[in-house]
């Protein structure tokens, strides 16, 4: 669990400093509130990841419900965060729905990964158990 929480953290880190180097970079195409996006999803995918996991722990039926509620509960709330966001600050919508959506597939991409790589090495500790 450490591992991934480095990882992740390494993740975030990587994408608040490339939102940033487009300020350097291409400071027309930054809003303020690009690297809280970057934040706001490590926190989102951190909660989903420990869900998660500890419904691995329990009955496999348990983590299939688990893993399938809480992706449609954060999609939920993924819309209603650009929602909110679209209809306060109009000016930048553009700009924040392309910063969402690069983070939405990053940070998808990660977890998917990491929870392949979790339920795998699970899996081997209870053969192992078995044994």
């Amino acid at each position: 669990m450490r591992r991934y929480f480095i990882s992740l953290t390494v993740v975030t880190l990587l994408l608040v400093l490339l939102s940033f180097m487009l300020l350097w970079f291409a400071g027309d195409y930054f809003i303020v509130d690009m690297p809280l996006v970057v934040l706001y999803f490590g926190v989102i995918t951190a909660v989903q990841h420990l869900l998660v996991t500890r419904a691995a722990h329990k009955d496999p039926r348990v983590f299939v419900k688990t893993f399938l509620g809480s992706t449609v509960a954060m999609l939920l709330l993924h819309l209603v965060v650009m929602a909110v966001y679209m209809f306060s600050c109009t000016a930048t919508a553009r700009l924040f729905i392309i910063a969402f959506a690069v983070c939405y597939v990053a940070y998808l991409i990660f977890e998917t990964v990491a929870l392949v790589r979790y339920v795998k090495d699970y899996q081997k500790e209870i053969e192992n158990r078995k044994h």
